[in-house]
């Protein structure tokens, strides 16, 4: 037995099983009939009582992973949840999935304990070498899976609870590249990008997406999702945490729907050459920074370790993050006495407080107006 109930302009069936009951997604919305409500509760009773039966045997974590990104998959579809959620919780789920397969084999998912979590984070840290931001958002990514675990009755109780989950670091002035390690990022992209738009130079990723950073001052996550052309269906600025960056029928501009706020950024010059010639070298058809050739998109995640090769490879402290480069760019142009407005309508930063603390006037630079 089950009720059907409405959530927001969705249906939902919880069906009862030990005493608590678990929702569902019909993926069913608007008003109904009480003969289409009898007929949807009667379909779902059917389905969750077999389902029930059938929990005698377990259920393989690859298998349950699968069915949680198909329900995902759906619900991006449907406009309830972001591609971009999306394909950050499958990178997640894939990362630790693969880590398990390599140790475990293709164990049940009532086998996962607050043992393999632990032994996970570990995994991350002294083998991948990952840092603490890295660690916490992985962890993160997969509690919502375990939480859906619960909920379908495949396990009692989530093998992350109590675990004790990394955070990351706090931001301070040693973090951020000083005026001259700036520069020195600055002019080996600016050099690169002259070599590539020669083609004298290979099509290199990394320092693509980090020229974007520098040229414009988007955030990383802003950039990996710059598309060709808007999608009139999806790219409207709609649902919870949904984001969009694209470029405007004309090339002239990118329009961009980040942290549920709307900015756009001119593009011309050197930035519309270099965007002609990755449309050419990749050959990719929605992503700008996807690759047709070898079927790669990158993620935030998988450009950290090589961004920080990029840096020691031109002298510069590879403690810093892709953030970095956001950053310089902000205070860089304080440096020129440019607008604070003005950057930070470019930059989308809320207010112009935002920005001021963004710049992180140092005494070095207070020394040049007295000096």
């Amino acid at each position: 037995m089950g009720t059907l109930y409405l959530n927001g302009v969705y249906w939902y069936f919880g069906y009862n099983k030990n005493g608590k009951q678990y929702p569902v997604s019909t993926g069913i919305k608007g008003e109904l009939s009480e003969k289409r409500k009898k007929e949807i509760k009667k379909t779902f009773e059917n389905r969750y009582e077999q389902h029930n039966i059938n929990r005698r045997f377990s259920l393989k974590l690859d298998n349950v992973k699968n069915d949680y990104i198909n329900i995902k998959t759906k619900e991006v579809q449907r406009g309830e949840r972001s591609q971009n959620t999306l394909r950050s919780d499958n990178q997640h789920l894939k990362t630790f999935c693969n880590y398990v397969r390599d140790k475990y084999g293709r164990i049940n998912i009532e086998d996962v304990n607050h043992d393999v979590i632990e032994k996970y984070m570990n995994y991350r840290f002294d083998v991948d070498g990952c840092n603490k931001t890295t660690v916490g958002n992985n962890v993160r990514g997969i509690q919502g899976f375990f939480r859906y675990c619960v909920r379908q009755g495949h396990i009692d109780v989530t093998p992350t609870s109590n675990i004790k989950i990394p955070q990351p670091y706090k931001r301070t002035t040693d973090q951020i590249p000083t005026k001259m390690e700036f520069n020195k990022i600055k002019k080996s992209l600016n050099s690169y990008i002259k070599e590539y738009l020669k083609d004298d130079s290979d099509f290199d990723w990394i320092r693509l997406i980090s020229w974007f950073q520098i040229r414009t001052g988007m955030r990383l996550g802003e950039v990996l999702i710059i598309k060709w052309n808007q999608n009139m269906k999806r790219d409207v600025g709609e649902g919870h945490s949904f984001s969009y960056v694209y470029l405007n029928s004309q090339k002239s501009k990118l329009v961009i729907y980040f942290k549920k706020k709307r900015r756009e950024i001119p593009i011309k010059g050197d930035i519309k050459k270099v965007l002609v010639k990755i449309k050419k070298d990749s050959q990719s058809k929605d992503y700008v920074f996807e690759n047709n050739k070898t079927k790669t998109f990158f993620n935030t995640t998988s450009f950290s370790r090589p961004f920080k090769k990029f840096l020691k490879n031109i002298n510069v402290d590879s403690k810093y993050t892709s953030h970095t480069l956001r950053h310089g760019f902000v205070t860089d142009l304080l440096r020129k006495d440019k607008s604070i407005y003005k950057i930070g309508k470019l930059v989308g930063h809320s207010t112009s407080r935002i920005t001021e603390i963004y710049g992180h006037l140092i005494s070095t630079d207070l020394e040049d107006l007295i000096y």
